[in-house]
């Protein structure tokens, strides 16, 4: 009799004890929904900071790529890229030669003919050193320069005029300001065919022209990376200018590197030219 109460009482011990666990899961679990939904309607924008912690993340990690893919051991598969430089010859023409030449690198200048004029002793340079040598006519101005099919051809005419004089050499190789989109419509382009021009764009904007501190070498190497992923060949737009010299030898060591080819651009490779499909208008309409 005695041992038959102990089990009932050991029986409603356990129940009481279930009972009471019970109450404290559900307990925590309200807790915690109140919470959840307090900081919801209280937190200011909770999605935006999650976004925001996954883009530095994301952002962190490509860094760590390009970091790691700096160090690697080089390769030779054949690969190929062609560096381009607008907008010279100007004070640093003369670095970027030089470190081009110490990396045994091979690129394509399109000059503007005043600055063609004002050095030719640096085009010269480029012409007997093995580079490639282009026209991007005179003025730079989009306003004059896209303002008719007749200036179109002026200037570039001028430009082959003035690089003919100093080197000899009669290029047909084009690139107008800013790119031919949108302003390079398909009358002028037409105009510039008939002329045996050719005409080159980009697939590749190092954005050298606005960023600082070097950046634009690591956005160069990303692109590269992504644009050999889908086996196209980059054409890479750079500048004729101070900043974008100092962070050469950093780009070129990587290329050098991955054994990648980095030769000047001739009638053997097909021109990378913007589509206008619907895009293309004239100047002011």
């Amino acid at each position: 009799m005695a041992l038959q109460q102990k089990d009932r009482r050991n029986h409603t011990i356990n129940k009481l004890k279930r009972k009471t666990l019970i109450r404290l899961r559900l307990l925590s679990v309200t807790t915690f929904l109140s919470i959840f939904l307090i900081g919801t309607f209280t937190s200011p924008s909770p999605m935006k900071e999650i976004e925001e912690g996954v883009k530095n993340e994301v952002a962190n990690e490509q860094k760590r790529t390009l970091e790691s893919t700096l160090t690697n051991s080089k390769r030779d598969d054949g690969k190929v890229v062609y560096l381009t430089f607008d907008d010279g010859p100007t004070s640093a023409t003369d670095d970027i030669l030089e470190i081009l030449q110490k990396h045994h690198a091979k690129a394509t200048f399109f000059m503007l003919s005043p600055h063609m004029k004002e050095r030719p002793n640096a085009v010269k340079q480029m012409v007997e050193e093995g580079h490639g040598v282009g026209l991007h006519g005179v003025t730079h101005d989009v306003n004059h320069f896209y303002h008719s099919k007749q200036k179109v051809l002026g200037e570039m005419k001028e430009a082959q005029k003035v690089l003919e004089s100093i080197t000899g050499i009669r290029s047909v190789l084009i690139r107008t300001p800013y790119g031919s989109v949108p302003y390079l419509t398909k009358p002028f382009r037409k105009a510039l065919n008939a002329q045996g021009y050719e005409l080159w764009d980009w697939n590749i904007d190092s954005r050298d022209w606005d960023l600082t501190d070097g950046k634009y070498v690591e956005n160069l190497i990303y692109q590269i990376q992504s644009l050999e992923g889908n086996g196209a060949t980059p054409v890479v737009l750079l500048h004729d200018q101070s900043k974008t010299a100092k962070y050469l030898p950093k780009l070129l060591s990587y290329l050098t590197k991955q054994g990648v080819q980095m030769k000047k651009l001739d009638a053997s490779v097909e021109p990378v030219q913007f589509k206008c499909y619907d895009r293309c208008h004239y100047l002011n309409t």
